[in-house]
C-alpha cells in the first residue's frame, strides 16, 4: 500500500472512530429521549429542524473542503474562511427568525416560533468555529476532531436528557441541539487558537467551489427534506415523529462509516494525480464503505421490530416498516457517496450539481404524489426511486471523470455485498424466534449475541472471498495488518513482563 494510502486509511480509522463514539452517544441520547417524550414531540421538533437543515444547506459553504484542496494555507485564506462562515451564520439566524411566524401559521402550531428562534443559535455559534482546525486535517491528523466530537456529544446528551426529564417536553430536544455547537466553538479555539480577523482577500480561492457546490446543496436539501415537510400536512405529527426517529437510527451507520471518510478522501484524492491510481483509490473507497456499513444496515433491516422495542419502547413499534425501508435506502446510497469528493478534487463540482438536479427532477413530483396518496409508505417509495436514479447518475459521472467502466463500479459494490448472503440466511432463520421474545433483558442479550454472530459470519465470509481473490490491497488487508500489529504488541508486552 502507498504512503498516501496508508495515511488515508489511518486518518479514516481515526475519523470513523470518532464518529462511531459520537453516534453511539447520539443513539443513547435518542433512546433516552424517546422514552421520556412522545412521537408528537419528535414530530414538532422535526418540522423546525427540517426548516433549519434546508436553510443551512442552501447556504452551505464548503470552506473546509476548499482549504483542504489548496496548495498552501495562509493567514489571509483563514481570515477569508472565517469571514465567510460568519456571514453565513448571521444570515441563517436571521432567516430562521423571519420564517418562524409564517411556519407557525402554515402548520397551525405557534410553538414552532420560539422553537425555531432557539434553534437559530446553533448555526450562529458554528459560524465562529476556528478555521485553523483544517491544519490537522491537511496532515491526516483527526485525533483532535475525535476529542471535540466526544465532548460535544456528551454535553448535548447531558443537556437534552436533563431538560427532558425535568419538563417532559420537546424543549429537551431543542436545548440539546444548541448545547453541542457551544462546546464545539470553545474547543476549536483550545485546539487551534487564532485571532479572528474579518477580510475577503482570498475570496477567489473559494468562488468556484462555492458556486457549484451551493447549487448541489440546495438540491440535496430539497431532495432529503421535502418528505419531512409534507408528512405533517398529509398525515400527523406522530407519523412524522416515527419517520424522524427511524431515519435517525437508520442513518447512524452511514454517518459513522461514510461521512467521516469525506475529508480524508478529499485530502487523499488531491494528492493522487495519476489516472490509474485514482481509479484504484476510488474503487477501494467504494468497496470499503459498502463493506463496513452494509452488514449493519442489513441486520437492522431484518430485526427492525425487536430493535425498536428494545431501543425506544413499544410505543414506537408501529414505525418498524418505515425503519426497514429507510435502512434499505441507506444501503442504496453507499456506492454513490464517494463521487462528490472525487468531483470536487477534479474541479468538476458542476457534475455533482447535475446529479442532484437529475435526482430532484424525479424525486420532487414523485414525493408529492406518493406522500399525498400513501403517506409514510409513499415517502419511503419516493426515497428508493430517488437514490436509484442518483446511483445511476453517479455511475455515468464517475465513468466520465476517471474513465472507470460502469461494470467495474457495479462489480465492486456487488462484491462488497456478496458476504451478506450467508449472514442474511442466518438472520432470517432466527428472526421469527427473536421477534417472538418479550421486551426485556433477554431480548437485548439475544439481539446483541445474534448481531455479533452475524457480523462474525459476514467478516469471515468477506475474508474468505478476499483470500480467494489473491488478497488485493484494501480494507481487508488493513484490518489484518491491524490485528497482526495488535497481536505483536500484546505478545511483546507479555514477554517483557516475563
Amino acid at each position: 500500500m502507498t504512503e498516501i494510502g496508508h495515511k488515508i486509511a489511518t486518518a479514516s480509522l481515526w475519523s470513523m472512530g470518532g464518529k462511531l463514539v459520537a453516534r453511539l452517544i447520539d443513539f443513547l441520547t435518542l433512546l433516552l429521549l424517546a422514552r421520556l417524550l412522545t412521537p408528537e414531540d419528535f414530530g414538532l421538533v422535526a418540522i423546525a429542524v427540517s426548516i433549519l437543515v434546508i436553510v443551512e444547506t442552501v447556504l452551505e459553504l464548503p470552506l473546509t473542503q476548499a482549504l483542504l484542496c489548496g496548495e498552501t494555507l495562509t493567514d489571509d485564506l483563514l481570515d477569508t474562511a472565517f469571514t465567510l462562515s460568519l456571514i453565513r451564520g448571521v444570515i441563517i439566524a436571521a432567516l430562521m427568525l423571519s420564517l418562524a411566524w409564517p411556519i407557525g401559521y402554515l402548520y397551525d402550531d405557534m410553538r414552532l416560533v420560539p422553537l425555531m428562534a432557539t434553534l437559530s443559535l446553533a448555526p450562529a455559534m458554528r459560524s465562529f468555529i476556528s478555521p485553523r482546525m483544517v491544519i490537522f486535517m491537511r496532515v491526516f491528523d483527526f485525533k483532535r476532531e475525535f476529542a471535540i466530537d466526544l465532548m460535544v456529544k456528551l454535553a448535548s446528551l447531558i443537556a437534552a436528557v436533563s431538560v427532558a426529564a425535568t419538563t417532559h417536553s420537546y424543549w429537551g430536544l431543542a436545548i440539546g441541539s444548541v448545547t453541542g455547537p457551544a462546546f464545539a466553538l470553545f474547543a476549536s479555539y483550545v485546539f487551534a487558537p487564532m485571532r479572528p480577523r474579518l477580510g475577503l482577500r482570498e475570496w477567489r480561492s473559494f468562488r468556484d467551489i462555492i458556486g457549484w457546490n451551493s447549487v448541489s446543496q440546495i438540491l440535496m436539501s430539497l431532495n432529503w427534506q421535502l418528505d419531512r415537510l409534507l408528512l405533517p400536512r398529509f398525515t400527523s405529527l406522530s407519523a412524522l415523529g416515527a419517520f424522524s426517529v427511524a431515519d435517525s437510527i437508520a442513518g447512524i451507520p452511514y454517518q459513522v462509516f461514510v461521512g467521516p471518510l469525506m475529508r480524508p478522501l478529499i485530502a487523499g484524492f488531491a494528492r493522487v494525480d495519476e489516472g490509474q491510481k485514482r481509479i484504484l483509490a476510488y474503487l477501494k473507497a467504494t468497496h470499503a464503505v459498502t463493506l463496513t456499513a452494509a452488514p449493519i444496515l442489513l441486520i437492522l433491516t431484518v430485526f427492525a421490530e425487536p430493535v425498536l422495542r428494545v431501543a425506544v419502547g413499544d410505543k414506537w413499534t408501529f414505525a418498524a416498516p418505515v425503519f426497514q425501508g429507510l435502512c434499505i435506502v441507506s444501503i442504496l446510497t453507499l456506492p454513490s457517496a464517494i463521487m462528490p469528493p472525487l468531483a470536487m478534487v477534479m474541479d468538476q463540482t458542476r457534475l455533482v450539481a447535475l446529479r442532484m438536479f437529475v435526482e430532484f427532477a424525479l424525486r420532487a413530483p414523485v414525493t408529492v404524489l406518493l406522500v399525498i396518496k400513501f403517506g409514510l409508505e409513499g415517502a419511503i417509495a419516493a426515497r428508493m426511486m430517488g437514490v436509484a436514479v442518483a446511483y445511476l447518475a453517479s455511475l455515468l459521472i464517475v465513468r466520465r471523470l476517471i474513465g472507470v467502466a460502469i461494470r467495474a463500479q457495479l462489480a465492486v459494490f456487488l462484491r462488497a455485498l456478496l458476504p451478506s448472503v450467508p449472514m442474511l440466511m442466518f438472520l432470517f432463520m432466527l428472526a421469527p424466534w427473536v421477534s417472538a421474545l418479550p421486551p426485556g433483558l433477554e431480548l437485548l442479550l439475544v439481539l446483541g449475541l445474534t448481531s455479533v454472530a452475524a457480523m462474525t459470519l459476514f467478516w469471515l465470509t468477506a475474508l474468505a472471498f478476499w483470500h480467494a481473490s489473491e488478497r488485493p490491497s484494501g480494507l481487508e488487508w488493513i484490518i489484518l495488518q491491524r490485528i497482526e500489529a495488535g497481536r505483536q504488541r500484546f505478545f511483546g508486552m507479555t514477554e517483557q513482563r516475563s
